[in-house]
């Protein structure tokens, strides 16, 4: 069975690379850090190793360089990947010898496309070598030491640093299960009381308020029939006589009778 060595920082990568990997029956190794690639190259013996160009430390660039420059590795080929939004070094690419390039997030198409053709390529080569670079099945870890064992004191910081990583990387996956199954747990609960909180509010009879004491219409005033009767009773004058001889059409009270005796008629 092939082995494919994926070096990426980012869990989501390595997850989607392996799972796609395996599902084409290749057998898939998962590191994070480029220190722990180096680490792991001769226990994986890896036929292609997938590493990504944007790392922290040591990245896909620095892994590419060795494996070329190493006479046990110079076997395994080497895609490098790197982001949509991150930039392939084009000098870099040929400096270091990569053997093909890939964009992330992974499409199962693409990844499958470029890793068959470099996995043929290098079983033909341990073919035609024979023994020069068998392989062997992964081996496994060491025991733990028993508690009356020596202890070896380890004083280098980057082998401790190494050790560390590689641990990490087997428990990732442990890891990764307990805190989704712990979310899930936990969001199940929440949504569990907010269901029920939903459900007694529902449930709960409703209480109208009290509504304000309507204030009657004041009484209407009896009015005494003899006051509609003098409201309806209405004064009528007679219209004004109109007479030829008066003037403008008005009544004019005729004069007196009575002549005076003007002073010639004395």
């Amino acid at each position: 069975m092939s082995r494919i060595l994926l070096v990426d920082d980012s869990p989501h990568a390595q997850r989607i690379g392996e799972r796609i990997l395996a599902e084409e029956g290749f057998e898939v190794v998962t590191v994070s850090t480029g220190d722990s690639a180096l680490i792991r190259l001769d226990d994986v013996d890896p036929d292609v190793v997938v590493a990504d160009t944007v790392m922290p430390g040591r990245n896909g660039y620095d892994i590419c360089h060795y494996l070329k420059l190493s006479p046990r590795h110079r076997h395994v080929r080497v895609i490098l990947t790197a982001g949509v939004l991150d930039a392939l070094d084009e000098e870099e690419l040929r400096r270091v010898g990569a053997d093909g390039t890939l964009r992330k997030p992974f499409e199962a198409s693409v990844l499958v496309a470029a890793v068959k053709p470099l996995v043929e390529a290098v079983a033909a080569a341990r073919a035609e070598k024979g023994t020069a670079f068998p392989r062997g099945p992964l081996p496994e870890l060491p025991p733990f030491p028993k508690a009356d064992a020596p202890i070896l004191a380890v004083l280098d910081a980057e082998q401790v640093r190494a050790a560390v990583t590689i641990a990490l990387d087997a428990a990732m996956g442990n890891m990764v299960d307990e805190i989704t199954r712990r979310v899930l747990v936990a969001l199940t609960a929440k949504r569990s009381a907010a269901q029920v909180t939903e459900t007694a509010a529902e449930a709960a009879p409703v209480t109208e308020a009290p509504k304000e004491a309507e204030t009657p219409p004041p009484p209407r005033t009896a009015i005494a029939a003899s006051q509609v009767r003098d409201t309806e009773s209405v004064r009528r004058v007679n219209p004004a006589r109109v007479r030829s001889g008066s003037i403008l059409g008005l009544d004019v009270a005729p004069p007196d009778t009575e002549t005076s005796e003007t002073p010639h008629n004395r």
